[in-house]
């Protein structure tokens, strides 16, 4: 029994680090960062990126993620980047919301379609419950408290759920 009760322990504490940590896109999935036959705009349909996930661009070779803005994203312009990355295992942190463009370092891949423009929300939070309006000499300022994502939570509360049934019925 203490062997369940110490793996439902470090499942519900696994559990936790998914809720208090963003999500991480692995670019492509399976196919990862390359040029051949893989469709980034469709990649990215269905996910929902939100400030604190990453970004985790794996490739072979020479190639590079490069930041452009969007006139250099339209154009697979990588000779003004914003920030460039060789490893061939890049992880970008999403630390502001807004719109970013990612491109190969090959202006050749690039325009076959080796690039990815993303859409970055803001965290979400809970409801905040009302507060006074601050006076005209306080300025009003963003809480720099982490969110939890609900998407994330759900798996967890299960999970918590679980760990309550089984560490009671050793008990």
């Amino acid at each position: 029994m203490a062997l369940a009760k110490s793996l439902m322990i470090f499942f519900l504490v696994m559990a936790c680090f998914g809720v208090c940590f963003g999500a991480v896109y692995k670019v492509g999935d399976s196919e990862g960062w390359r040029y051949k036959g893989f469709n980034y705009t469709d990649w990215r349909l269905d996910k929902d990126f939100t400030v604190g996930d990453s970004l985790l661009f794996a490739y072979k070779g020479k190639d590079s993620v490069v930041q452009v803005d969007r006139k250099h994203y339209q154009t697979c312009n990588s000779t003004d980047p914003i920030n460039e990355t060789r490893s061939g295992n890049d992880t970008i942190t999403l630390d502001k919301p807004g719109h970013f463009f990612y491109i190969t370092g090959y202006k050749e891949h690039c325009e076959r379609g080796q690039k990815l423009d993303i859409r970055v929300s803001p965290p979400t939070s809970p409801s905040p419950s009302p507060s006074p309006s601050p006076s005209p000499s306080q300025s009003p300022h963003k809480s720099s408290a982490p969110s939890i994502q609900s998407s994330a939570a759900i798996p967890a509360l299960i999970l918590m759920a679980m760990a309550v049934v089984v560490l009671s019925s050793t008990a």
